[in-house]
């Protein structure tokens, strides 16, 4: 019986043999899905276009082999230290796939990659501030202004060559009252690949009203102190005035305005050309009088 059972054992390890010998010689073909890990990339240098994650490698070998490559994690190293800034072509070095001699490679997909290289820089540019809204017509936007003025943007070479500045717009409207500034933080227009720092500036737009110049006629008052007789040779004077347009639309303003002639106390008898004061409307300012002197004879 001892004789039968070793025979028996024999027997099975010749099948198994036999088996793995079979299955051993036996050839297949297969696909295999290969990630590209790039190596040795120059400094700065980024790809916008062209690069692919994994590449497929058909081959042929005996069954076994075939089978064990899905548990190895291959990779395909793709070499880019000689890249240059522009369209380059790279074909896959078959022979630079991690598999030995045991497997024939029979086609590759993609067998080459068309990269669009470029090279990360950085440049400092200015800013042009704008302001997007709506406004009463009776006024006006005056300056946008943004900080800090100058900002420095990181991206590729050849997009960051064409950039001279950059625009940051301000969006706001006012229907009503209309503030003398308004401010925000707003973030600038750039495309996805390109990031600037900072990323968001402070924008400030100031406003006020819309403006026109007018000439405008003015009682002349005299104030002199008491005992002393100032007469002056005209009653009227003309001031031209610059202030806002929404001001003159009736005559009310004129309620607020003064031409004043004031005589000091110390003042000695006689004919004098004398200046005299104005007092404007608020918004309002003088840009010429006439006559800017006044013949005044002083009596005591």
């Amino acid at each position: 019986m001892f004789k039968n059972w070793s025979t028996m054992v024999l027997a099975i390890a010749l099948a198994i043999f036999t088996w793995f010998l079979v299955t051993g010689r036996e050839v297949v073909e297969a696909w295999l899905e290969m990630p590209v890990v790039m190596t040795n990339p120059p400094e700065g240098m980024i790809i916008e276009d062209g690069l692919v994650d994994k590449i497929q490698v058909r081959l042929r070998g005996p069954k076994g082999l075939v089978d064990s490559l899905s548990s190895q994690h291959l990779t395909y190293s793709l070499d880019v230290s000689k890249l240059k800034i522009g369209q380059q072509v790279l074909d896959i070095d078959v022979d630079s796939l991690p598999l030995t001699a045991s497997y024939e490679i029979i086609e590759v997909k993609p067998n080459r990659l068309k990269l669009m290289v470029d090279r990360r820089v950085a440049k400092k540019i200015p800013l042009e501030a704008a302001w997007a809204g709506t406004l009463p017509p009776d006024y006006k936007l005056l300056e946008v202004l943004a900080s800090p003025p100058i900002v420095e943007l990181k991206g590729p070479e050849t997009k960051l060559r064409k950039i001279n500045k950059a625009r940051v717009v301000l969006e706001e409207s006012f229907e009503e009252d209309v503030p003398a500034s308004w401010a925000a933080d707003v973030g600038i227009d750039l495309d996805e690949d390109i990031t600037a720092s900072p990323a968001q500036v402070h924008v400030e737009a100031f406003f006020g009203p819309k403006t026109r110049d007018i000439w405008v006629k003015l009682p002349l008052k005299v104030s002199a102190p008491k005992g002393v007789d100032a007469s002056v040779e005209q009653s009227f004077v003309r001031l031209h005035i610059e202030g806002p347009v929404f001001l003159f639309r009736n005559n009310e303003f004129r309620k607020s305005m003064e031409a004043m002639l004031t005589v000091g106390p110390n003042v000695k008898p006689g004919t004098f050309e004398l200046d005299y004061g104005v007092v404007l409307p608020e918004g309002c300012r003088l840009l010429k009088k006439n006559p800017e002197m006044v013949r005044t004879i002083i009596k005591k």
